[in-house]
Parts: structure tokens; C-alpha cells; sequence
């Protein structure tokens, strides 16, 4: 038996077992951190479209108000008056019937964004004061916490 001699050793190529580990821990560190970083982004996507939506809720509200001039909708089917054609809820978007500002807790009611069903976000919202102002409620995904858009006075 011929054991193998430096010169026949340095024909050989290849990596070794080490040099691959060490391939893999690199991989999957990079990894690691593009799944962070995209989860990150999606959250806040996700956020910033629940604000988007609740503030076109508040201005169809606001045009509402300065239309009739009888004060921020105190019902769903108050979002679109008879005769009124200014503004309209965007695609996609529903209002939940209002809240009590006496029996509900917006935050509960909205601590898991708006209910989607088809494609439709459902969102919380009620009505202040003797009509004079209006809140739209939805979750921060990023903050764990309900946030508010607030039209009008009394709220």
C-alpha cells in the first residue's frame, strides 16, 4: 500500500467540511436578516394602508358635514345622503354600524385592524359630541395599539 505524498495532495481540490459550514452559517445569517427586514416592511405596508383608509373615511365624513349641514354621520347610510354625491368611501371600504360612545370600547372593538371579508375592510368608528365630530379607529400592527383619525370637535 502507497500512502498518498505531499505532491499527490496538492493535485487534490475541494473544499472542506469546514470551509462548507462555514458557507452555511453565512447563508443562513443573510437569510435571516431578509426575513426581518420584509416582515418589517409588510407591517408597515399593511398600517399604513388601514391609515390611508380611515383617513378617506374621515374626509367623505368631513364633505358630509359641510354638505348637509347637519352635523358628521350618525349612521352608516349617513355616508351617502340622498342627493349627495361629493364624496364616496373608497373600493373596498365599509363602516361597521357606529358605536356607543357610552357602551363600547373602540379599542377592543378594533384591536385586530378592520374585519376583511371579500376584499372589503370593515371599519370601527362613532360619532362625538352632538354630532360635531367623528372617530375612525384601526390597529397598529407595528405598535400593538389601537390608533385614531379624528374629524370635528367633541372627541
Amino acid at each position: 500500500m502507497k500512502l498518498p505524498t505531499i505532491k499527490n495532495r496538492q493535485t487534490e481540490s475541494g473544499f472542506t467540511i469546514v470551509e462548507l459550514l462555514i458557507v452555511i452559517v453565512v447563508i443562513g445569517i443573510l437569510a435571516a436578516i431578509v426575513i426581518v427586514a420584509y416582515n418589517g416592511v409588510t407591517q408597515r405596508a399593511t398600517v399604513a394602508g388601514y391609515q390611508t383608509d380611515a383617513n378617506s373615511i374621515v374626509k367623505v365624513a368631513e364633505a358630509v358635514n359641510a354638505d348637509t349641514a347637519t352635523g358628521f354621520p350618525t349612521t352608516v347610510a349617513g355616508f351617502a345622503p340622498a342627493g349627495f354625491t361629493t364624496a364616496k368611501l373608497p373600493t373596498g371600504v365599509a363602516l361597521a354600524a357606529p358605536l356607543s360612545s357610552v357602551t363600547a370600547d373602540p379599542t377592543t372593538q378594533a384591536a385586530a385592524g378592520p374585519t376583511v371579508a371579500g376584499g372589503t375592510k370593515t371599519y370601527v368608528w362613532k360619532t362625538c359630541g352632538a354630532n360635531t365630530g367623528l372617530e375612525v379607529y384601526y390597529y397598529d400592527i407595528s405598535a400593538s395599539q389601537v390608533k385614531t383619525v379624528t374629524a370635528g370637535t367633541g372627541c
